[in-house]
């Protein structure tokens, strides 16, 4: 990915929703090289609200897989999941 002019980006995201559910699939590993492709090209680098959580999210999983010696229960990590879904609904 590329390092965008910060200064000519959206400061506001029009799909937002959608936006936090793709950055989890990327950051998961769960989207598709064309998913991730055409999220980094023709989106992140014009939105600065995904920018900004696209390198938040990746930094807070880096920091948690250096600090945590063990995987958490799936059902655990699902629940979250779930719950953060539910709230991105509201």
């Amino acid at each position: 990915m590329s390092n965008p002019d910060q200064s000519q980006m959206r400061q506001d995201c029009p799909s937002q929703r959608e936006c936090m559910e793709m950055l989890q699939m990327i950051v998961d590993g769960e989207a598709s090289p064309d998913q991730k492709e055409q999220f980094f090209k023709h989106h992140l680098e014009e939105c600065m609200p995904c920018f900004k959580n696209y390198h938040l999210e990746v930094a807070i999983r880096q920091l948690l897989k250096t600090k945590c010696a063990s995987q958490a229960p799936q059902e655990l990590v699902d629940s979250i999941k779930a719950k953060v879904s539910q709230n991105l609904a509201h």
